[in-house]
């Protein structure tokens, strides 16, 4: 597809590696920017291969902001690419075109003659159409990932604990030792209800701890 084009919604590839329920010209909520690449790649293609650390490392960059890499090929063979991207370390989302629909739909509209080539999407909008290696591909790619909506999750802030060692007698050991596994507290050595609660009076009591969901 062209520059400017619009997506259609397509969800009938098989995901090899990534999220099964993955969609490609999916409606966006309002107020988001989601980007999506679009890679066309095959087993025997020489620069194709060249391309994966690429990709892999722009993934990783892009890990904290709603940016979804996707190598897309025809290539049938469900065993022989699931060994592929094990054994190329492929950081990033890997689909089988199995019904051709993103061929069609996708990579011929463009009028690419070869692979690999790749298309930067912002909100189902062509944003660029060409060679992942090409300097612009990633100029492109780096602006539209700075507006593109954060996937980060905050910490939530666990309750302070403020119970006396009485208090915390009362419980149960397992909700003892959950109290300072949530907290990241381990506690080797403790092997009596009284060690789990004086070590959580010793490291918890009036301090603020959070919990990355």
């Amino acid at each position: 597809m062209s520059v400017g084009a619009i997506v259609p919604l397509i969800n009938d590839f098989l995901v090899i590696k990534g999220d099964p329920a993955l969609t490609i010209g999916a409606p966006v909520p309002e107020g988001r920017t989601k980007v999506v690449v679009l890679e066309f790649w095959a087993t025997w293609c020489g620069p194709c291969l060249q391309s994966i650390p690429h990709l892999s490392e722009l993934q990783r960059k892009f890990k904290d902001v709603d940016v979804t890499i996707i190598g897309a090929t025809n290539e049938q063979d469900e065993g022989k690419i699931r060994d592929f991207v094990k054994e190329k370390s492929m950081d990033y989302t890997v689909v089988i075109d199995k019904a051709q629909t993103l061929n069609a739909k996708v990579y011929k509209p463009s009028g690419a003659s070869g692979i690999p080539f790749a298309a930067v999407i912002v909100n189902n909008k062509v944003e660029f159409s060409g060679h992942p290696m090409d300097p612009q591909f990633e100029k492109t790619l780096s602006e539209a990932a700075a507006k593109a909506t954060s996937t980060r999750k905050e910490p939530v802030a666990l309750p302070v604990i403020t119970q006396t060692y009485e208090e915390l007698m009362q419980l149960r050991p397992k909700e003892l030792r959950q109290i300072l596994d949530d907290r990241g507290i381990r506690s080797v050595g403790c092997s009596e209800k009284g060690d789990f609660a004086k070590l959580i009076l010793d490291t918890c009591v009036k301090t603020q701890y959070y919990k990355q969901e």
